[in-house]
């Protein structure tokens, strides 16, 4: 059976007082859009989500500009400092945006100890590889390319390919 865009899928997990979805918006099976009450969900006009999409902050805020497209399992979560996601953004399948970090001190279990938070800022008409990870505090500038795989753990410039583990290592201009 066919179905015109944009649509929300049935099986679709909406929770929150601040989730915004524009009727353009396109939604496939199993996503899942989770706040808590300080946070916040912003969707930008004709954004498209693969099967598995799952956006979750217990606070902060995800603002997604115009004609954005997450790939199938991609996972936000806990970006308590909020994270912005530029217009014509292409985020691919399995990519992980995590914006908390806990503490490392061995002073009490890790478990315990109070998680740090920094804001993510990705610009417009960038693209992210599959399965690369995205650390808080990141600034990913407009029309960056992500190679697939990649570990983001410090800002990358705009218009600039990055790829590789720990810190994206290997960088050039596009």
């Amino acid at each position: 059976m066919s179905r015109d865009f944009p649509f929300i899928h049935e099986t679709t997990i909406i929770e929150g007082p601040k989730i915004k979805l524009p009727s353009s918006s396109h939604i496939e099976p199993g996503c899942i859009f989770c706040t808590g009450l300080n946070g916040s969900i912003d969707v930008g006009e004709r954004n498209t989500f693969y099967p598995g999409v799952i956006f979750r902050t217990s606070s902060g805020r995800i603002k997604s500009g115009k004609d954005v497209s997450f790939g199938p399992g991609v996972k936000i979560y806990e970006v308590r400092s909020g994270l912005t996601i530029g217009d014509n953004t292409m985020i691919a399948a399995g990519v992980t945006i995590c914006g908390t970090s806990h503490g490392m001190s061995t002073e009490k279990p890790m478990r315990f100890q109070e998680p740090s938070s920094e804001m993510i800022h990705i610009g417009k008409d960038v693209l992210i590889g599959m399965n690369s990870i995205i650390h808080p505090g990141v600034v990913i500038g407009n029309g960056a390319i992500i190679g697939s795989g990649s570990i983001v753990t410090r800002s990358i410039g705009a218009g600039w390919v990055a790829y590789g583990g720990a810190s994206c290592t290997e960088k050039r201009r596009r």
